[in-house]
């Protein structure tokens, strides 16, 4: 999945110069927010969301199809003590990521731009838009403890670090996922315009949050990685989890939206015409 993205990059870089002749791509800069899906969520709370950014180049292939090669940033977290759930309350797990994401999208524009290749003559004033892609992304739980917040992987709280128990190991912390969503393009001078975007990333992991199945041997994670691997696997007041107990679901993945109000700018003019 990395080749792939680096590549379709590399070759955007490529065709720079006939895209500079063609007067079709444009940069774009924006704020928005993260939300977490997972198994620290029921249902929607805008307590969740956390602040993000996004860089991106776009280039035009078609008069109504564009390519984006985007980066975002930014923080995702959720907590079992903002869940109406009272099984998830009592479970108490809480956790916080970063997300860095680079993808890869195609952008579908419902109106036409009617001299595409030339100028941006013909290009609306509004456009609503469709986009699906790929991307990766880096994301890190953690969770504190005593003051203290712990990257959870490296402590492999359901077990993933004892010997010898079947379990397939540590995740990766690179995953990919498939954005898809909506947004809308509104041009205001004829360099710049403003955007705004919702996207939804369903991703290859179940990881996001650190927790998808079960309670492992706790005498057993206490020697494998540490008492603060246990008293982070096992949150309950009263230390009512046994191994082999549902911790979370492991078949669900894990998926989060990325919302931005974005400035779009234009290598080339809009005419001041339609």
């Amino acid at each position: 999945m990395l080749r792939i993205v680096c590549l379709t990059f590399l070759c955007c870089l490529t065709l720079t110069p006939s895209l500079l002749a063609q007067r079709t791509h444009s940069f774009s800069v924006g704020i928005g927010t993260l939300y977490y899906y997972g198994d620290l969520t029921d249902k929607f709370n805008n307590s969740l969301l956390r602040p993000a950014v996004q860089l991106g180049y776009n280039r035009y292939m078609l008069p109504n199809l564009s390519f984006r090669v985007a980066g975002q940033y930014g923080e995702i977290g959720a907590s079992d003590n903002m869940a109406i759930d009272p099984g998830r309350q009592v479970r108490n797990l809480h956790f916080r990521s970063t997300i860095v994401e680079l993808s890869g999208v195609l952008m579908y524009e419902f109106f036409r731009d009617k001299n595409f290749g030339n100028e941006w003559i013909g290009k609306p004033h509004l456009t609503p838009y469709v986009f699906l892609g790929v991307s990766l992304f880096h994301f890190n739980p953690k969770a504190s403890a005593n003051g203290e917040w712990y990257a959870l992987q490296p402590l492999g709280t359901e077990g993933q670090n004892i010997p010898n128990s079947g379990n397939p190991g540590p995740y990766s912390l690179i995953q990919w996922s498939a954005p898809l969503g909506v947004g809308l393009n509104l041009r205001l001078t004829p360099y710049t315009g403003v955007g705004v975007e919702l996207g939804y990333r369903t991703t290859a992991t179940d990881y996001l949050d650190d927790v998808s199945t079960v309670y492992p041997d706790f005498e057993a994670l206490g020697q494998a990685s540490g008492e603060i691997a246990v008293q982070l696997s096992e949150r309950s007041v009263d230390n009512r989890f046994r191994p082999g107990q549902i911790r979370g679901n492991p078949g669900s993945k894990d998926s989060y939206f990325f919302t931005a109000v974005t400035i779009n700018y234009y290598l080339s003019r809009y005419a001041t015409r339609n």
